[in-house]
């Protein structure tokens, strides 16, 4: 991957260098030190050494302040765009549809201030439909607000890009869920994924009453628009959308998937100081995990749904009370959640957070026993905004999955005929 950085932390430190030199020098001239005026000497650089640490504090400030800002404009230019209208499909583990519902994500500006967003859902309760040309459909929603956003306060929301992931958070019930967006155009994909507490029966004196990790339960996906009725067949052909917009309903096929993808790659990471952009010349094969829709583990649950949509989360997060592997799903501290989107032919959106989660316990004061655990974070958000450079040349991915998986076979079948031992009739201690 070659890519380039943008980075403001970078570019403050550069001009920290320099201006550090700039003052050094002229505090030597300002005070005229000669090689016998030490207490002049330690008077300057005491005062040098004042004006840095304020320095630094300015850039700190800066810096933090330019983030902000870019997080304000993200989130207002991609998703404060007014409501998404939309179908809330919940599938279960087992991959079948368990509710469904129409509703919108709104979006308002407060009449007196425009630094404040305010997010609402709205939910059809019930709907009736008339059949008469000159009337109308009637729907009965309900509303509930949900949060209120201003400038430097995001509350869990995080963006780069297109993309944005809000969580991960805990419910009351003791669920985890992650909420993942990509946005693109008058339409968007939302999805939020839902880990509950797993308990190991077996071993219940090793976790203390605790649950053992988080095992997945359900996954919630809406394809959402800016439009008059949320995207249906019926509503894309009476009105298709113009180019530059999603067609959500409409078929796409596996090989679309396999392409030469180029394009910019935006991430951030909680120990990086900021975002980072990236150019995108050409994926290594490894990185287009898009292209593998079961996943590289056995601890990865994912669906390829209608209209190009791949989304992918681990089946089970282990607590760090569990040292070995239960269900032969080898889980690691830190577990990555993905949504793949092809709004259209020959644009790829992708988005992945990784979230650590039951990796720190809590420890009673009086007791020291396990009592909690740190509740879980966002440690790295990447989104990729990618073009069809061109078909793949020579093995496809699946024909090349395929290959190895037959060498693997073979090469399993080679060891267990070795693992038979004749006996030698010619050896003369038989």
């Amino acid at each position: 991957m070659l890519g380039f950085k943008k980075s403001f932390y970078f570019h403050s430190m550069w001009c920290l260098l320099a201006w550090y030199y700039t003052e050094y020098i002229e505090a030597l001239r300002s005070t005229s030190l000669q090689s016998t005026a030490i207490p002049n000497a330690r008077r300057a650089h005491q005062h040098l050494k004042n004006k840095h640490k304020e320095r630094v504090r300015h850039l700190c400030l800066s810096s933090q302040e330019y983030y902000e800002a870019q997080q304000w404009e993200l989130f207002r230019q991609y998703q404060a765009k007014g409501s998404w209208r939309g179908n809330w499909i919940t599938y279960d583990y087992m991959g079948d549809i368990v509710d469904s519902s129409l509703a919108s994500v709104v979006y308002n500006n407060e009449p007196d201030n425009t630094n404040i967003i305010t997010q609402v859902h709205q939910v059809v309760t019930d709907s009736s439909t008339s059949d008469c040309s000159t009337c109308f459909d009637s729907e009965h929603v309900r509303s509930f607000p949900v949060a209120q956003y201003t400038k430097g306060s995001l509350r869990k929301l995080r963006l780069a890009s297109v993309g944005m992931v809000n969580g991960p958070t805990v419910l009351k019930s003791g669920i985890m869920a992650t909420e993942l967006i990509l946005s693109y155009g008058d339409g968007r994909v939302r999805v939020i994924f839902q880990h509950g507490p797993a308990y190991n029966t077996k071993n219940e004196d090793d976790t203390n009453g605790l649950p053992s990790g988080l095992k997945f339960i359900r996954a919630l996906v809406s394809r959402e628009a800016l439009r008059f009725r949320p995207p249906s067949p019926e509503s894309e052909h009476e009105h298709p959308p113009p180019p530059g917009n999603p067609k959500f309903c409409r078929p796409v096929p596996p090989y679309q998937w396999y392409k030469k993808w180029k394009g910019t790659s935006t991430t951030w990471g909680e120990n990086r100081g900021g975002e980072e952009l990236w150019q995108l010349d050409a994926m290594e094969e490894a990185d287009a995990w898009h292209g593998r829709p079961t996943g590289d583990t056995l601890n990865v649950w994912s669906m390829r749904l209608p209209g190009g949509i791949l989304i992918q989360c681990p089946r089970f997060i282990a607590s760090s009370l569990i040292t070995s592997a239960e269900e032969d799903l080898f889980a690691i501290a830190t577990e990555t959640m993905r949504l793949a989107w092809l709004p259209e032919d020959d644009h790829l959106l992708r988005v992945e957070a990784s979230v650590l989660a039951m990796d720190t316990p809590l420890l009673d004061d009086e007791s020291g026993q396990v009592i909690g655990f740190v509740p879980p974070r966002l440690t790295f958000l990447r989104t990729d905004v990618l073009v069809n450079g061109g078909e793949l040349e020579g093995v496809s991915l699946l024909e090349r999955q395929q290959q190895q998986d037959q060498e693997r076979l073979d090469k399993s079948r080679s060891d267990q005929s070795k693992e038979i031992i004749l006996p030698n009739i010619d050896d003369s201690h038989w």
